[in-house]
């Protein structure tokens, strides 16, 4: 972690503990700059915690389909930067996808972690049931 950024975890750590008058009191004295940090963490937690987790992965993994199919390095790498820097959110769900479907099997990862890749495997079952309902009925 940059030198820069580890004021936020101290800052954070110790927040955690603070009364809420002295939460007001080391917020106010924060400099501009460290509290326009701070409410972009606050607001950057709000909108996680609002997402449907379920449709991050989905979009998620729809980038990683996308990079799954460039077969040269330097075109990967080359996709990657300019995802990053024209749509930083997909490259944020396809890292988080990435970690949620591809982390281990081995029965000691984090409930939580489970029960979402669990829900997005059932999730997926059903878009593909309904895409065979749809084509059945086509043909």
């Amino acid at each position: 972690m940059a030198a820069g950024q580890d004021w936020l975890v101290r800052f954070l750590a110790e927040f955690a503990t603070m009364s809420e008058p002295e939460r007001d009191a080391a917020t106010n004295a924060l400099s501009a700059q460290h509290r326009h940090a701070l409410l972009a963490l606050a607001e950057a937690r709000e909108a996680t915690t609002e997402a449907n987790l379920v449709e991050v992965l989905d979009a998620g993994h729809a980038g990683l389909e996308k990079l799954y199919e460039v077969t040269d390095p330097a075109d990967l790498h080359t996709a990657i930067n300019l995802t990053s820097r024209e749509r930083p959110n997909l490259v944020a769900e396809a890292l988080f996808a990435a970690v949620v479907i591809h982390r281990g099997w081995t029965g000691q990862e984090p409930v939580a972690i489970s029960e979402l890749r669990e829900q997005w495997i059932w999730h997926v079952r059903d878009l593909i049931e309904a895409a065979r309902d749809r084509d059945q009925r086509d043909a």
